[in-house]
């Protein structure tokens, strides 16, 4: 009886394995890109805190490292002011996929038009290829940046989906331009600077 069973099974599995092998191999459809998010403004307070970044700090008994012991301040300069600025480094360790699901993620679309002359933090056109290792704008699909309170280190992230038009430079700082706006707006008079990295990309 055990070998009538055993002979059975294996009759159905040559059975089965014949019937798929002869049936038409169909090719898997490629992946279709997701459509752009609809534009948002970030929800309130309701949502909760905002994310916070790390504040960087000095340690002088150590040697310099890009890890271990980076700068903990970036001197930038004023074009508008003619002054140099000295800025806190506040670091942003959550990866991209997650700051998608932050709830106070603002969702933009191209054609901002910034309130505030931001032009001193931008990447000069190839500066982002140059940052990133960026070959082809063709290769980006969403864009996040994010700005930060110098004093409190709480976040403000926006991010825009690639459109029909594609990416470039001032794509990028305008969607950067945004969020420095953001949190000028919540944060009044202390001053806002873009987190590090300022800007990440995601594949297409």
């Amino acid at each position: 009886m055990i070998r009538i069973q055993s002979l059975v099974v294996c009759v159905l599995g040559v059975a089965v394995a014949t019937a798929a092998s002869a049936a038409p191999q169909q090719k898997s459809a490629p992946a279709a890109h997701m459509a752009p998010r609809a534009a948002a403004p970030p929800r309130g307070k309701e949502a909760g805190p905002r994310a916070v970044g790390v504040h960087v700090v000095p340690h002088p008994e150590q040697p310099m490292h890009a890890t271990n012991n980076p700068p903990h301040q970036v001197i930038i300069h004023n074009a508008v002011t003619k002054k140099d600025e000295s800025h806190p480094v506040i670091v942003e360790r959550r990866p991209a996929h997650i700051i998608d699901h932050d709830p106070r993620l603002r969702i933009v679309h191209r054609g901002y038009h910034p309130l505030h002359n931001w032009g001193h933090f931008h990447e000069a056109r190839g500066g982002w290829w140059h940052m990133w290792g960026i070959t082809a704008w063709d290769t980006v699909g969403t864009v996040t940046c994010e700005a930060a309170n110098e004093t409190t280190g709480e976040m403000y992230p926006v991010s825009e989906d690639r459109d029909a038009n594609g990416w470039d430079d001032d794509t990028v700082n305008a969607v950067l331009d945004q969020a420095l706006d953001d949190c000028q707006a919540e944060s009044g008079s202390v001053a806002c600077i873009p987190v590090s990295p300022s800007c990440t990309f995601q594949n297409y």
